[in-house]
């Protein structure tokens, strides 16, 4: 069959007048085919360059030379637990990535390690609780069991640092070595007169009469039950340390007791005093780590300092002995409650970026260590002066339900009071160390009355309402009577139920559970008399505890799963930079401008002043406060 050609279709190049098609350009699939290379390869070049940068970053592990010596050099504050510290990287924050848990195991697994000789104990500026501080002494008599030898050198320090110091076999300071020895004491900033100038006027509601937590902004110095409270607490916290330090030094608490009341400044008087053992030379002293024929032979002591490992390092370390015995399908939870108690996430901390206990934040953690398979105990570690009331409240009744899945106890820190022992007798067992800060059962709320401040700068407030209570409590008019006893009303049936969970939880009435309440704080050893905790110890006594009621005996090691999860300081740091916009940025610079005048001050009265300062702005938000009077810092 023959096709006829349609004479309407052409061929283009017998028709130089029709229309020729298009040539598909090449250039333009070559461009995009390199920008595509180009493009994934940046992407794969950067994360390559953070693989290497994040790696070159990571602590190396530290191989420990026989013979070595872990030199203990503690100073400023030891954290519970270190989550992250981004700016380190930027050498924007002294100090190591180091917990007080990891001290603890350090000296734990120093006295097996073959490789370790002794401790060699360079403290000064010591700031932190007297239950850590006094957990810390513990494992340093414990290492002492083993024979190896524990040197200190003192530049210089306070009570905490010698109480540290105390245990050793030997004691040096330079000769212009500069001590404080004297005893302990209370100081607190009252507020009243400044705030009475200022025409504000606090209006204060409390249960019960040793709640004193708003006496800073009502009062003009401590009232008696406060002044009671706080004088008991002070001669526990005196007899202890005396009975500790005569003991170690071979004195009687007599003699000690008075040479801390006469007060030891100086080198020369700590060695007439037989507190430290001689005047030395730090040189000298490292030159004691050489057998005794070997110290005057300078090549031998240039190796001494070779065999001295820093206490970061050694928790770099990994030895054999790290592995033997491990549990491998059981673990145990520890979840670090730390600051005071905000409703919330836990973005950032408090006015000198210390931690704070935010509910959301918390419960997350908890519900984490519930979920995980692996973990069989949880432990919760509480180191809280109280706070919020709604954020006690919300921890409380999740821990309420874990422990129907899981047991849970409660480690004690050096505080655990208010709201920090409202969340402790969810557990199902509460381990108070002997000089834990605990109880403060009870409820306060202040609001400021603004009245007078008006008057002094000659404005006046009107009102229009639809009904009286629209004014319930108004800052800018003055309280009635009556207002101030419908908010006492209010707050009463809180502090009921508070000390009624308290009797539940501790298996007593209500009339034995309100007479240990009453807002009073106890020491760890006064609550267990009084059946507000169970046992003695600290978080190593916990962790013991929690072991045996998995199935797990003393020998044996189980791996302990942290919360919040520790997180790599490049990663934070990213984080940080990604998140702060220039929001952020000047909310930040406000806040930093307004509290920049208490960086003037000490630590220990820059705490005091940023607990006060969260403690104002906690009562801003927040009628109902369970929390500690004021951080008992007993230095």
């Amino acid at each position: 069959m023959v096709y006829l050609a349609d004479p309407t279709r052409q061929s283009a190049a017998g028709n130089p007048f029709a229309p020729q098609p298009k040539k598909r350009s090449r250039f333009w699939s070559i461009f995009l085919l390199i920008m595509a290379f180009l493009v994934i390869g940046f992407f794969v070049l950067m994360a390559a360059v953070y693989a290497w940068f994040k790696s070159s970053l990571q602590p190396k592990a530290v191989a420990i030379k026989p013979h070595s010596v872990v030199q203990l050099k503690v100073s400023g504050e030891l954290s519970e637990y270190v989550t992250s510290r981004p700016l380190a990287l930027l050498g924007q924050e002294g100090g190591s990535n180091i917990s007080f848990l990891d001290v603890l195991n350090a000296i734990r697994r120093a006295k097996e390690d073959d490789d370790i000789d002794g401790l060699y104990i360079r403290s000064g500026g010591l700031s932190m609780g007297f239950a850590k501080a006094t957990e810390l002494r513990e494992a340093l008599l414990d290492f002492k069991t083993s024979k190896k030898f524990i040197y200190a050198y003192l530049e210089l320090g306070g009570e905490l640092d010698y109480y540290f110091a105390s245990v050793a076999d030997s004691i040096f300071m330079p000769g212009e070595g500069m001590i404080e020895l004297n005893g302990f004491a209370v100081a607190q900033i009252f507020w009243q007169g400044t705030l009475s100038k200022l025409g504000v006027e606090p209006f204060v509601s409390q249960f019960e009469e040793y709640k004193s937590a708003a006496e800073s902004y009502s009062s003009k110095g401590f009232g008696p039950y406060s002044r009671e409270e706080l004088q008991t607490l002070l001669n526990e916290r005196m007899r202890s340390y005396v009975d500790a330090v005569a003991l170690s030094r071979g004195l009687t608490p007599a003699e000690v007791r008075r040479h801390l009341h006469r007060g030891i400044y100086s080198s020369d008087s700590a060695l007439a005093a037989h507190f430290i053992d001689g005047i030395r030379a730090e040189s000298d002293v490292k030159a004691m780590f050489c057998p005794p024929a070997l110290r005057n032979d300078r090549a031998a002591l240039r190796k001494e300092k070779n065999r001295i490992v820093t206490l970061s390092q050694y928790v770099r370390s990994h030895t054999q002995q790290s592995a033997e015995g491990l549990v491998r399908d059981k673990e145990i939870a520890v979840v670090y409650g730390s600051g005071t108690m905000v409703i919330g996430r836990a973005d950032g901390g408090g006015p000198f970026n210390e931690p704070l206990l935010a509910s959301e934040s918390f419960i997350q953690d908890l519900r984490r260590a519930a979920d995980e398979p692996k973990v069989k105990a949880i432990v919760l570690r509480i180191d809280s002066p109280g706070g919020a009331v709604l954020a006690a409240d919300a921890i409380w009744a999740e821990i309420q339900k874990v422990k129907r899945e899981k047991p849970v106890y409660a480690s004690m820190s050096d505080v655990a009071a208010s709201g920090g022992y409202y969340i402790a007798m969810a557990c199902d067992t509460i381990i108070a160390h002997p000089a834990t800060l605990t109880g403060s059962i009870g409820v306060i709320s202040m609001i400021p009355n603004l009245s007078g401040s008006l008057s002094k700068i000659g404005a006046t407030c009107d009102t229009i309402a639809t009904s009286p209570g629209a004014l319930f409590l108004n800052p800018f008019l003055k309280f009635s009577e009556k207002d101030k006893q419908t908010f006492h009303r209010i707050a009463e049936p809180i502090y009921k139920r508070f000390v009624q969970r308290v009797a539940d939880s501790r298996h007593k009435t209500y009339q034995q559970a309100r007479q240990v309440a009453r807002g009073r704080v106890w020491s760890g050893q006064s609550a267990v008399q009084v059946g507000l905790a169970d046992t003695l110890g600290g978080l190593q006594t916990a962790l013991q505890i929690a072991k045996r009621r998995i199935g797990v005996t003393a020998q044996q090691k189980v791996r302990l799963r942290l919360y919040p999860e520790p997180r790599d300081p490049l990663d934070s740091l990213l984080d940080l930079i990604q998140d702060f916009d220039a929001q952020d940025q000047a909310s930040l610079e406000t806040w930093q401008k307004s509290l920049s005048w208490l960086a003037a001050y000490s630590g220990p009265v820059r705490r005091q002043l940023s607990y006060l300062v969260t403690l104002s702005y906690l009562s801003s938000s927040n009628r109902m406060l369970f929390a500690l009077p004021y951080l008992p810092l007993m230095e």
